[in-house]
């Protein structure tokens, strides 16, 4: 039997040793956590809108409220790593604020792209930065988990949505055929024999997505030590989700279908949804902990401070304190900019859009009382109709003369038809066939509204740039504004209806776009 004074000292992966003395912080760290402190108040403040704008997600959207805990994690963390840390005296690295100058850009390329997104990431990366200027490499080393999960606050995501969607769709059919039920797959709508279902964006799983790879990292650091066990943890927390939605699909099409519909619909498979998504994470963390590790057995670093133990001068904390304020001034000198470019764009005048009067056999603008109406946030819009022997073809322009976050081109809620009346059968980038074997870029979505078919046709043009891609029209946006260009932006929206297939309704198009085009593209760039 051992002594209890003896007792071997034992912790978990990522966790420290025994703590229970009073540690012996090595010098520094009280005027290093000062300056640290009051940089990250500077740094907050400087950036308040956008740190605003992430609590304010959190809030509203339930994707990404587990925002709310990563903070009281990662202070969590932060407090087990305190026994590495306090032998360690604080030491600037200088070098590090160059790297400032990473984050700073993204957030000044995204503010002028009107992406929320990526300026939320940018400003959360800061705070790393900052640390590692303060306190050093070596503390960063020991930290560098607990600031990497910080990223977890940011809400970061939405672009899953889609995809996440069409996976869902494909595998619910796939377990319908394997379980004999005779099933037709349309875009994100399947029909079997008792009725017909959507996978809507509620059913993408990108909550249980994103709240599992948040939970999986955090397991596999605190249970893990191999790099290898913690990155196949963190894969199965991402693939274990997405079949498991897939199969909670399934079984709210079953359950509907066996009980004529009474249960299973509306919000009851949100709840079943919320309920078997907390089982299959308990399955996973009950499964990972029979692969748990145990560290070695850890120093008492209660006792030990190789450190020097003299006071740190005056002169040293002023230095610290100059290049936290070189760091702070480079994150400054975004938003800084950003302002400096919206004052000399705002002196510029601004352009007009007057929609062009029809060529060839295409006679019009006319007005249009079609059911079909595309929507997009704060734009100038006009909705008019060309005709040709019968023929029609719809335009909707959405105008843009500037962007900002109540009014941009590129936005989760435009959208080139009324999905309540209207259901979306397919979509896919298109290549329209012009005069001379020329060709022009679109957007391709097909309609089922009632029992009318439209094809409808898009793309975006901003500053004489024309793009299909979402990602691209951001870009050209960004290169916009940071010339100063006032030319403004536009999405183009063409329909029409047809009786014979989609190709009947491409061929229209095609006739318009052949005569009209020139005409649309002078229009917005005048």
């Amino acid at each position: 039997m051992t002594d209890a004074a003896e007792v071997e000292v034992k912790g978990k992966a990522g966790m420290p040793a025994d703590t229970t003395k009073a540690l012996n912080w090595a010098p520094g760290w009280y005027p290093t956590v000062l300056i640290f402190g009051v940089s990250l108040l500077v740094l907050g403040a400087v950036f308040w809108p956008v740190y605003r704008d992430i609590v304010v997600i959190w809030w509203r959207a339930e994707t990404y409220a587990h925002g709310f805990l990563i903070l009281p994690i990662v202070g969590y963390l932060l407090w087990l790593k305190r026994a590495d840390l306090a032998p360690l005296a604080p030491r600037p690295a200088p070098l590090a604020a160059l790297l400032m100058v990473l984050p700073a850009l993204l957030w000044l390329l995204a503010n002028a792209a009107q992406v929320a997104a990526a300026e939320q990431l940018a400003v959360v990366l800061m705070i790393p930065i900052l640390v590692w200027v303060v306190f050093g490499t070596a503390v960063l080393r020991r930290i560098l988990f607990p600031l990497a999960y910080l990223l977890f606050a940011v809400p970061l995501g939405d672009f899953l949505v889609g995809p996440l969607q069409d996976v869902t769709a494909v595998f619910t059919v796939w377990a319908l055929q394997l379980t004999g039920i005779p099933v037709y797959l349309e875009g994100r709508f399947f029909y079997i024999p008792t009725g017909a279902f959507e996978v809507a964006e509620a059913c993408s799983g990108i909550r249980y997505l994103i709240a599992s790879l948040a939970l999986g990292t955090l397991y596999a650091y605190l249970n893990y030590v191999s790099l290898q066990r913690r990155l196949i943890f963190v894969a199965l927390a991402i693939i274990v989700p997405i079949i498991a939605n897939g199969l909670r699909a399934y079984g709210i099409v079953m359950l509907a279908h066996l009980s004529d519909y009474t249960i299973a619909v509306g919000v009851d498979h949100l709840i079943y949804g919320w309920l078997f998504f907390g089982v299959v994470i308990m399955l996973l963390f009950w499964v990972g902990s029979f692969f748990r590790e145990d560290l070695a057995p850890q120093p008492d670093h209660a006792e030990i401070n190789t450190q020097a133990t003299t006071a740190v001068q005056a002169h040293e904390v002023k230095r610290l304190a100059l290049w936290a304020a070189l760091t702070l001034s480079i994150a400054a000198s975004a938003p800084g900019f950003a302002a400096w470019m919206d004052a000399r764009s705002a002196a510029a005048p601004l352009s007009a859009v007057t929609l062009p009067q029809g060529t060839g056999e295409w006679a019009g603008p006319f007005a249009t009382s079609s059911p079909w109406r595309p929507h997009f946030v704060g734009a100038q819009e006009q909705r008019v109709e060309y005709r040709k022997q019968g023929q029609r073809v719809e335009v909707y322009l959405a105008y843009y003369p500037s962007q900002d976050k109540e009014a941009e081109l590129i936005n989760w809620h435009n959208a080139v038809f009324d999905s309540e009346r209207s259901q979306r059968l397919a979509g896919a980038a298109a290549q329209a066939r012009l005069p001379n074997a020329a060709s022009w870029p679109v957007f391709e979505t097909r309609l089922l509204t009632g029992d009318d078919s439209r094809l409808v046709w898009h793309w975006y043009e901003i500053d004489g740039a024309a793009t299909v891609s979402r990602v691209w029209a951001k870009a050209y946006a960004a290169r916009s504004r940071l010339l100063g260009s006032r030319t403004g932006s536009v999405a183009w929206v063409l329909s029409t209806e047809y009786s014979l297939g989609a190709e009947q309704g491409a061929a229209v198009m095609e006739d318009f776009l052949g005569s009209m085009l020139p005409q649309l593209r002078e229009a917005v760039q005048q």
